[in-house]
C-alpha cells in the first residue's frame, strides 16, 4: 500500500445510507480493493453495501462518486464510523463474524456430495476437504455458473456415482467482476460469425454470467439447479461463501431440498 493510500485510509472511510441506497450494486462494482460488498436485510429481495472490514479500506472515495443516489458519504471521523459500521447496522444485516463457518471436509465425510466452484485457481477446494476428496465430485465452471454442461455433470454424479447433495461454493473476490467485458466481447465476436452470435441469445454480460451480488448469484445458480428435471427433487442444494480475507467458509442458504411442481 502506497504513502498516500495509508493516508487517505486514515482520513476517511465510507458511511452507508440506507434509506436513500436503491441497491443497485454501482458501488461495490467501483471498490477496487472489494472492501464494499452487498449484504442482505431483513427484507430478502433488498441488499445494501456495506463496509464489513474497515481496516481494508484505502478511503478513496470511489465508491461515493459511484453512487448516484446520494446513498454513500465518505466521513473524516474514522474512529466513529468504524464504531458506526459495527453497532448501527441495519436490520437484518449480518457482520462478517457472526456467520455461521461451515466446515466443508466433515460435510463430505459424511455422504458424497458434488461440489460446483469457480475456476479460479485461489479456490483450493481439494486442499480443504483433504482426507474427504474421494467422497466429493468437484466441478469447475466460470463464476460457479450453473450450464447445461454442469447440469448434466450433477446428474452423472447423483444418478450414477451416488452424490446425495449439491454444494455451490462461490467467492467474494471474483476475477470476474474486473473482466475488460469490452475487449472481451469484441475478441469474441472476432471469432464467431454473425449467425452463430446472434444464436448466444442473451446480452454478452449475461452470457458471461458476471455476478455484482455474490450472494444473489449464488442464489440464482442454486434456482437454475432446482429447476432442471435432470436433478431429483429430493436432493438437497447447499450454498457456501469462501471468504479471501479471512479464509474462512460461510454458509449462504440451505441444504434447501427442490419443492415438487
Amino acid at each position: 500500500m502506497s504513502e498516500a493510500q495509508t493516508i487517505r485510509k486514515q482520513e476517511a472511510l465510507p458511511w452507508v445510507i440506507p434509506e436513500q441506497c436503491e441497491a443497485c450494486a454501482d458501488c461495490v462494482n467501483a471498490c477496487p480493493i472489494y472492501s464494499l460488498e452487498m449484504w442482505e436485510t431483513a427484507n430478502p429481495d433488498f441488499s445494501i453495501p456495506w463496509l464489513s472490514n474497515p481496516d481494508a479500506c484505502i478511503g478513496c472515495g470511489k465508491c461515493e462518486e459511484a453512487c448516484v443516489w446520494g446513498a454513500i458519504n465518505m466521513t473524516t471521523y474514522v474512529d466513529e464510523a468504524r464504531a458506526r459500521l459495527f453497532t448501527r447496522r441495519p436490520p437484518g444485516l449480518v457482520n462478517q463474524s457472526e456467520k455461521r463457518k461451515f466446515n466443508l471436509r466433515e460435510a463430505a465425510a459424511d455422504h458424497k456430495v458434488v461440489i460446483l466452484t469457480c475456476l479460479d485457481s485461489r479456490l483450493h477446494v481439494e486442499d480443504i476437504l483433504q482426507e474427504s476428496k474421494d467422497n466429493a465430485f468437484v466441478l469447475r465452471n466460470a463464476g460457479a455458473a450453473v450450464t447445461e454442461c454442469v447440469i448434466r455433470s450433477m446428474m452423472l454424479a447423483i444418478d450414477a456415482l451416488g452424490a446425495r447433495e449439491i454444494i455451490i461454493v462461490g467467492h467474494r473476490v471474483c476475477g470476474l467482476r474486473t473482466l475488460d467485458t469490452r475487449g472481451l466481447q469484441k475478441i469474441v465476436e472476432d471469432r464467431v460469425e454473425e449467425p452463430a452470435r446472434k444464436a448466444l441469445g442473451l446480452p454478452f454480460k449475461q452470457w458471461l454470467r458476471l455476478a455484482t451480488d455474490p450472494e444473489a448469484h449464488l442464489k440464482a445458480q442454486a434456482e437454475l439447479a432446482r429447476q432442471s428435471r435432470l436433478i431429483p427433487r429430493d436432493v438437497p442444494v447447499t450454498l457456501l461463501m469462501y471468504d479471501e480475507y479471512n479464509g474462512h467458509i460461510y454458509q449462504v442458504a440451505g441444504p434447501d431440498a427442490k419443492v415438487p411442481v
